[in-house]
């Protein structure tokens, strides 16, 4: 998942040179998400009792 965020930052850049206001939002959606990801979303939930 953390691949898809990173993929997404990527494509962001690129079409900020070619369509800059869609690589705008595409870079920030892909920021948000990396910056979930690190917050802890998109884990699986621990074990109860583990």
């Amino acid at each position: 998942m953390i691949g898809v965020a990173l993929a997404i930052i990527v494509i962001g850049i690129i079409f900020g040179f070619v369509i800059p206001f869609v690589g705008i939002v595409v870079g920030l959606v892909g920021v948000v998400l990396f910056i979930a990801l690190l917050a802890g979303f998109g884990r699986r939930a621990g074990q109860p009792g583990a």
